[in-house]
């Protein structure tokens, strides 16, 4: 029986963090140790918009003005791992437990009475238990919506405004209605990140044609997201540093981002604007055809009346 109770919502102080304006990309934190841990991005039509999620639940907000302020101070009851967005509403995953963001904090989302829950990738909120998907974005009496029950244990799952596409150890299934239907040539330890899309070691998977695109050999990718016009971008590590990494159709460029580090989350919106956030707190925003750099802070935000800051085309 499915029981969407919210279990918890803790509030809570962030990790202190110096603060820091925007600075050359080429600049580097001297002290990664004392700077915030930040484990995922929770995406935004517009990138500079994008959530910046603490390992420990912090949530960091742009101001409008290139800086991400943490406004809102709550914590989750296990470490984050990943974070997803679906309309206005955030979610995180963390040690199997799936996570709402609130205007007071954060509260869990029980799905089933056992078992660890994964974070499902991509445009829709979808989430899985053993072998039942959950869409987090859609109520049956108030509880997440049951939509499917695989042939075996879903290991990963992403979704778009077209499809939902799951993949087991049995092979990878797209929901059609209410019934998986197999898609054929997909390598089984593939990790779903869209309808579109999924990755492995070797390269990006277009499950539309079931086509590979190889990563560059001198790169190490860590992570993925979709974006707009049916595309996957990446962030690749390579001895001269971090590189973004798009694939559309069957076509790969590449461009620098000037810094080092371990990325933890891209989002990449319609308009070319880019949003890399990396585990010491830094975040790499590309805006009118170049790269800046800037730190996320607890220092507080001025609270104005009325509406959010104006943010420049």
């Amino acid at each position: 029986m499915l029981a969407a109770a919210a279990l918890a919502s803790v509030a809570g102080t962030g990790i202190a963090a110096p603060s820091s304006g925007a600075v050359s990309a080429a600049t580097t934190v001297a002290s990664s140790a004392a700077a915030p841990r930040v484990a995922a991005l929770a995406p935004a039509d517009d990138a500079r918009r994008a959530l910046v999620i603490g390992v420990e639940g912090d949530v960091y907000e742009p101001d409008g003005k290139g800086r991400w302020l943490h406004r809102l101070p709550c914590v989750t009851a296990t470490q984050l791992a990943s974070a997803g967005r679906a309309g206005g509403t955030v979610f995180a995953l963390g040690d199997g437990v799936v996570y709402r963001l609130a205007d007071n904090g954060w509260s869990a989302i029980r799905l089933t009475q056992r078992g660890k829950a994964i974070l499902g990738a991509g445009g829709r909120a979808v989430a899985a238990v053993g072998r039942q998907l959950f869409a987090l974005d859609q109520l049956t009496s108030g509880e997440p919506t049951k939509l499917a029950l695989a042939p075996a244990p879903i290991v990963t799952v992403g979704a778009g405004p077209r499809a939902i596409v799951l993949a087991t150890d049995a092979g990878v299934w797209k929901l059609d209605g209410a019934k998986l239907v197999a898609i054929r040539g997909v390598p089984r330890d593939a990790r779903i990140v869209s309808d579109r899309w999924a990755v492995v070691d070797r390269g990006a998977v277009d499950l539309t044609t079931s086509t590979l695109t190889r990563w560059p050999t001198d790169l190490a990718i860590s992570v993925t997201a979709d974006a707009p016009d049916d595309g996957l971008v990446a962030i690749g590590a390579g001895r001269a540093g971090l590189e973004l990494v798009t694939v559309r159709a069957s076509k790969l460029t590449r461009e620098p981002l000037g810094i080092t580090g371990t990325a933890v989350g891209v989002v990449v919106d319609r308009a070319s604007r880019a949003v890399v956030a990396l585990s010491d707190g830094r975040i790499a925003v590309r805006d009118r055809g170049g790269w800046t750099t800037t730190q996320v802070t607890d220092e507080p935000a001025a609270v104005h009346p009325g509406a959010a800051p104006a943010l420049s085309r």
